[in-house]
């Protein structure tokens, strides 16, 4: 059977019927997944199914031909063989069993095999979520073009090139970090599981990184003279862990999160 997809399911049908140049009434039609409109284009899937061309039955035998075709084939000459004539009947050689595998090698093949199925599926994916970011973005008044820069089995990096870069990163990046979320919403979506989604506009991410240093060396600072604890403001995830990175080799101060999603924030304290 062959696969059709299209937005609905009586389209998906009508795509069928005109590939076999045949009705609809004369297919075998087997559905395979409905259709979903989702919710602002989160949850969106095609309608897919199977379809063949229904085949005509055989026409059974007749009983009373087929019984005479039996009588006649059961009537056979008896064949003389030579008592000295005997057939082997068994190979001199037993023929060679194929090696098995090591174990090691079938789980780096399984590996391989899983590892090409979730790069395919971010593959399929990944365009879909820049067509979700743009329709995103032109509902809010600016214009703009995502593209992928870095495409991974479970990590994508998605630029996004507009003239209104500041309004596309908001106050402090919270406009962006928002659109970087319902980017990864999109992509669980879609069967990429535990993905990384990285959005970035006019270098705001090398910048931002750069930012989170100058902060760290301020809250170090900080600590030292006063010896009181400095709770800054709530920060993504990644932004949370590249600060623990940049201090958890400084002795003089300790670092972690306080607070729950997403008002979570890095605490830095004196280590004593």
């Amino acid at each position: 059977m062959e696969s059709f997809s299209a937005h609905t399911l009586e389209e998906a049908k009508q795509l069928a019927a005109q590939h076999f140049n045949i009705s609809q009434e004369m297919l075998t039609i087997r559905v395979k997944q409905k259709a979903r409109r989702g919710f602002l284009g989160i949850g969106r899937r095609p309608a897919i199914i199977e379809a063949e061309p229904i085949t005509k039955p055989v026409p059974k035998v007749a009983k009373h031909q087929a019984g005479h075709d039996s009588q006649r084939s059961a009537v056979k000459p008896k064949s003389v063989t030579h008592p000295r004539a005997v057939k082997q009947t068994t190979s001199p050689h037993k023929s060679a069993r194929p090696a098995e595998k090591d174990p090691q090698e079938l789980e780096r093949e399984r590996a391989e095999a899983n590892h090409r199925r979730n790069l395919q599926k971010m593959r399929k994916a990944a365009q879909g979520c820049c067509q979700y970011l743009e329709s995103i973005l032109r509902e809010l008044g600016i214009p703009a073009t995502a593209q992928v820069n870095q495409l991974r089995a479970h990590n994508l990096t998605i630029e996004i090139k507009t003239k209104r870069s500041s309004a596309v990163i908001g106050y402090h990046g919270r406009q962006i970090n928002a659109l970087e979320e319902l980017g990864t919403a999109y992509l669980n979506y879609q069967g990429v599981h535990d993905p990384g989604l990285v959005l970035d506009t006019a270098h705001y991410r090398e910048r931002r990184k750069k930012a989170i240093k100058r902060l760290a060396d301020r809250c170090v600072m900080e600590v030292i003279s006063t010896g009181q604890a400095v709770f800054l403001d709530p920060m993504p995830a990644r932004e949370r862990k590249e600060m623990h990175r940049l201090l958890e080799d400084n002795p003089k101060v300790k670092t972690y999160s306080h607070g729950r999603e997403p008002f979570r924030s890095v605490v830095v304290a004196p280590s004593n």
